[in-house]
This record gives structure tokens, C-alpha cells and sequence, in this order.
């Protein structure tokens, strides 16, 4: 399974979780899961760090709040999130990705919303790296 392919269960777990909803052993790609070590880093991190997770997309909202934010888009976000903070791909790629979801599962112009929170958050990342430097 290639790695969109895992970004797409990431997703969908993720998903399935939000509010707690169905655990995580109960999730439909929970096989999956187990299988692939991509899949579990990611959920597994968002799962420790859903509080620090959400702030981040609090933070990078305009005229939202995390809840009234559609439940894909929120998804989409914390993946996206989640795997910049924790995975090992380019930032760029996480964001063509996470635009890619938007398109797939997200309303009309969900994508754009999606890619201006992404956007604002790496700038804020990268100027806080390069403050620490």
C-alpha cells in the first residue's frame, strides 16, 4: 500500500474516532493498522497528542471555532497536522495530500479552507524554528 494510500486509512481512523465515538480497536482499518507502521505512528501520535493537535488548528482559525468546523475538514486537519509534526514526509507533500482528502471527501471548496490552515500553521512553525536558531 503506498503512502497515500495509508494517508487515506489515516484518515478514516482518525475519523471514525472523533468524539470518541468508536475505539480504536473498532475502527473498520484497524487491520490495517496493525499492519502498517506509517498508519499506526501517525493515529498513535495524534492519539497522545489530540489536546496539543486541536490547539495547533485552533490556532490557525479565522472566524471558526474547532467545532463548528465540519467533521471531515477537522479530520483532514488533524491528520495533516499529525503527520507534519510526526511523520517523515515534505511539508509540501503533506499539504498536496491534504488538499487531495478535501477534494475526495470534503465539501466544494473545502480544499482551500484546508490549505490555508495548513499554510498558516508551517509559516508559524517555520518562523518559530528559525527564532529558536
Amino acid at each position: 500500500m503506498n503512502r497515500h494510500e495509508q494517508r487515506k486509512k489515516i484518515f478514516q481512523i482518525i475519523f471514525q474516532q472523533d468524539h470518541g465515538l468508536v475505539a480504536l480497536e473498532e475502527t473498520a482499518f484497524y487491520d490495517l493498522y496493525r499492519e502498517y507502521d506509517y498508519i499506526s505512528r501517525i493515529v498513535d501520535y495524534y492519539g497522545g497528542n489530540s489536546e496539543s493537535v486541536d490547539g495547533d488548528i485552533r490556532n490557525h482559525l479565522t472566524n471558526y471555532t474547532l467545532e463548528r468546523i465540519p467533521k471531515v475538514e477537522r479530520n483532514i486537519l488533524r491528520t495533516a497536522i499529525s503527520e507534519l509534526l510526526h511523520g517523515d514526509s515534505p511539508q509540501r507533500v503533506v499539504i498536496n495530500e491534504a488538499i487531495l482528502l478535501a477534494k475526495l471527501y470534503g465539501e466544494k471548496d473545502s480544499f482551500r479552507f484546508v490549505n490555508g490552515v495548513l499554510k498558516n500553521f508551517i509559516t508559524e512553525t517555520d518562523e518559530q524554528q528559525d527564532g529558536e536558531q
